[in-house]
């Protein structure tokens, strides 16, 4: 019966092969995705052996102090400090070009020795760096496109020049990724003190190393920050670098995750469609085998090794399918992080796939508890599972071509039969518009409302390094308010002051202080603080404090703590997403940087402007709002927008092959009717316009759902995945990320739409065309 079934239907097993495949062959990839990230992620901070706390500190500091604190604390197990010479964008050449657009804080170091190594590509430490030589972060590899060879140039104000040639690229530990503000170029000890006579701003990067990080970190961070010790500057632990090396390729990861596991939802529902034709076509000789005394579980171990083999079929193709794609995916991993050998590359996605083999064969076995309920006379006397049911639509009189109107009435009176197709189609274009949407969001100039910052044209940062930074910064708010092209200035001064986070314990908070409703941003909820009495805080920072607009929160501010009212939540994913912002008095704070947002007289260049602004401001960082966005968020729109196109692609190929095995089995339930409609005169072409009208009145049903689930169900799901990467698994579901959706309407509601009823539609004209090759002897042998 499983041989001859096989040959009966030979379209219709390799098209659900093909799907079971599929299936398998996303999840192998998404395991063997998820599984290269976590081992790369946690290899480069091993191998680095990355700080367990580090704390940015511009200026000068006293070392013995340092030391003598440190030598007090018993769960400190290491500790070092690391000298940054940030150089500004307008002294710093890369292969010629000024890198005065590039809001990175880019600093020469001398490579460390024993602990937070830099690392080659190789992942082998890189522990000195040859005279007249430097070496890059990977990042200006992979984005800027630069080489071993090239020069690197670094000026400064008093006429002196030098040049360096590339002579590698680093992975580093902390400050990989484009969402990290800061870069460590790696020089050699008597380069950076030619460099540093003439010019950079010295900064200290103070590590250290606990004996158990899980359960002292916090401790030893509040210890730290009422110490008095150097701190003008943030301070990061290393479950934020971890989360910072992870965040882009995590969003990919949790893309094809979801894009999986709806896939093998919809293989399970055409297996269950194939199954129940099949138990239907054969539904006479059950009814024979029972009759005659055959055992049923004998009866359900033919269908199930049919289906299990076609199953295993599926996941001997899809495995290697899957490990072949899984490289591709995991390219960005490879060249930021490096790739590690490992027996769970291979373990975790063979288990994924044995995983999927397993729950069709579970469901399988779930369907067949369907023939306990069959009795032997009943099949005999039906001699078929099921009847027609009649339609209740009267299209008679309506002048819709016979074809036409035939197509519809069939939807109509066999609904139940094309649910699973509706469904099919409604799971494709939310496979299809949901990663689009994600990468058009992250990629849309409107992003900068989820980024803690408000329509401006330019964004000016300034780093607190001494009690000049102050009045620097006093200079340039100055000479931005009197120039005729711009139209106005926010300036903003970022303070870190202590709170109580939900559990009661003293928690650091970033507060950004100024005029808010000038040049506003969008809140999520309530408005803008207009006073010292009031804050704002970002969605974590909510989450984290435990707090809703309309109640209060306990600030430090100076020898004070004072109980501001909430009065606003905004969503912010910088500064690892735990913000706020308030008029609180600057000068008693602990000032760490200084921002001017400013937006200019419509007509200016903001790239020109940010250009000429960068000479003039130097060491601040000046960037137009576009170009800040995309340094910051590029790479990781980038992924996504590869993750999506990936991801249209299998909708594409579901849809097809849904489509195909649903019109063969149509066309095989329908012999009879069709053997009559051509005995009658009905022509072929127009038998496959019925059929064309069936396929396409569902479609467009299952876009309409699909798009609606799209910009509901997805946009939830693209939230949470916010969530978890930048609060954890304990932020899912607090509504800690409140991203919209910024749809482009002609993709969304035309050019995908029409990509499907193209490929829906060419794919019924394809499978359509046996009804030219049967005879009608043949169509009418029942």
């Amino acid at each position: 019966m499983v041989l001859r079934d096989y040959r009966r239907n030979r379209g219709v097993t390799l098209i659900l092969v093909l799907l079971m495949m599929l299936a398998v062959v996303l999840a192998t990839a998404s395991a063997g995705t998820l599984v290269r990230l976590v081992g790369a992620s946690d290899s480069l901070m091993t191998q680095a052996d990355a700080p367990h706390v580090a704390q940015l500190h511009a200026g000068l500091h006293d070392q013995e102090q340092l030391d003598a604190w440190v030598a007090g604390r018993e769960e400190v197990a290491d500790h070092q400090t690391m000298l940054l010479l940030g150089i500004g964008g307008s002294d710093l050449f890369f292969d010629g070009v000024a890198q005065t657009d590039n809001i990175q804080q880019n600093s020469l170091v001398v490579p460390n020795q024993e602990r937070d190594l830099l690392l080659d590509l190789d992942n082998e430490p890189i522990l000195e760096v040859e005279p007249g030589t430097i070496v890059l972060p990977v990042i200006y590899q992979v984005e800027a496109g630069l080489d071993v060879g090239d020069p690197v140039r670094i000026t400064g104000s008093d006429g002196f020049a030098t040049e360096l040639v590339i002579a590698g690229f680093a992975r580093d530990s902390i400050m990989n990724p484009a969402v990290t503000s800061s870069k460590r170029l790696a020089v050699s000890p008597s380069d950076l003190e030619e460099v540093r006579a003439h010019t950079g701003q010295v900064e200290q990067l103070i590590e250290f190393w606990l004996h158990d990080p899980e359960s002292q970190s916090a401790t030893f961070q509040k210890a730290y920050q009422d110490s008095g010790m150097p701190a003008a500057g943030q301070m990061v632990d290393a479950a934020a670098f971890r989360m910072f090396t992870m965040v882009g390729d995590g969003m990919v990861a949790a893309v094809i995750i979801l894009v999986a596991a709806l896939l093998l939802v919809v293989g399970m529902l055409c297996l269950r469609f194939s199954f129940l034709t099949a138990a239907e076509q054969d539904y006479r000789e059950i009814g024979v085998l029972k009759a005659i005394g055959a055992p049923g579980r004998g009866i359900k171990r033919i269908y199930l090794t049919k289906y299990a083999l076609l199953a295993g079929v599926a996941t001997v193709l899809g495995l290697p399918v899957g490990l072949v794609l899984t490289p591709v995916l995991t390219r960005n991993i490879t060249r930021y992080m490096g790739s590690v050998p490992s027996v769970w590359n291979w373990v975790v996605p063979v288990l994924a796939a044995l995983a999927v083999l397993t729950l069709l064969v579970l469901f399988v076995v779930l369907l067949l508890r369907r023939f306990d309920k069959i009795s032997a006379v009943a099949a005999l006397s039906a001699g078929s599972a099921g009847g027609r049911s009649r339609s209740s639509m009267r299209l008679h009189r309506s002048r819709m071509p016979v074809q036409l109107r035939l197509g519809v009435m069939d939807v109509v009176s066999r609904a139940p039969t094309y649910l699973l197709l509706f469904l099919v189609f409604a799971v494709s274009t939310f496979i299809i518009i949901v990663p689009i949407s994600s990468a058009a969001t992250a990629s849309a100039p409107g992003f900068v409302n989820y980024m803690g910052t408000g329509q401006v044209d330019m964004r000016i940062e300034l780093r607190q390094a001494d009690p000049a930074s102050a009045e620097q910064f006093a200079r340039i708010v100055e000479r931005l308010e009197s120039d005729p092209e711009v139209s106005a200035v926010a300036p903003m001064v970022t303070t870190r002051n202590d709170t109580i986070d939900k559990d009661g314990n003293t928690a650091s908070l970033y507060v950004e202080n100024g005029n808010h409703t000038l040049l506003p941003l969008t809140y999520a909820e309530g408005r803008a603080p207009v006073d010292g009495t009031e804050i704002a805080l970002s969605l974590l920072a909510m989450n984290q404090t435990g707090r809703q607009v309309g109640d209060t929160l306990p600030v430090q501010v100076g020898t004070q703590e004072r109980e501001l009212a909430v009065v606003g939540s905004y969503q912010d994913i910088t500064n690892g997403g735990t913000t706020s912002k308030s008029v609180l008095p600057t000068g008693e704070g602990e000032v760490m940087w200084y921002m001017a947002g400013v937006e200019l007289v419509p007509g200016t260049d903001a790239g020109d402007k940010a250009a000429a602004f960068a000479d003039e401001f130097a060491p601040a960082t000046v960037a137009d709002i576009e170009q800040w966005r995309i340094q910051t968020l590029g790479p990781i729109a980038e992924q996504i927008t590869i993750t999506a196109l990936v991801s249209a692609a299998v909708a594409l190929a579901l849809a097809a092959l849904m489509t195909a095995l649903f019109v063969r089995m149509l066309l095989a339930r329908d012999a009879g009717q069709i053997a009559v409609q051509r005995a009658v005169g009905a022509d072929d072409a127009g038998l496959r316009r019925q059929y064309l009208t069936r396929m396409l009145l569902v479609l467009l049903i299952g876009v309409v759902v699909g798009t609606v689930a799209a910009n509901t169900l997805g946009q939830g799901m693209f939230n949470l995945m916010f969530e978890f990467v930048y609060g954890g698994i304990e932020s899912l579901g607090q509504g800690t990320s409140r991203i919209d959706f910024m749809v482009n309407p002609l993709l969304t509601y035309l050019a995908l739409p029409a990509a499907l009823l193209a490929t829906v539609a060419l794919t019924t004209s394809a499978s359509s065309r046996s009804i030219s090759e049967a005879s009608i002897s043949t169509l009418t042998t029942e």
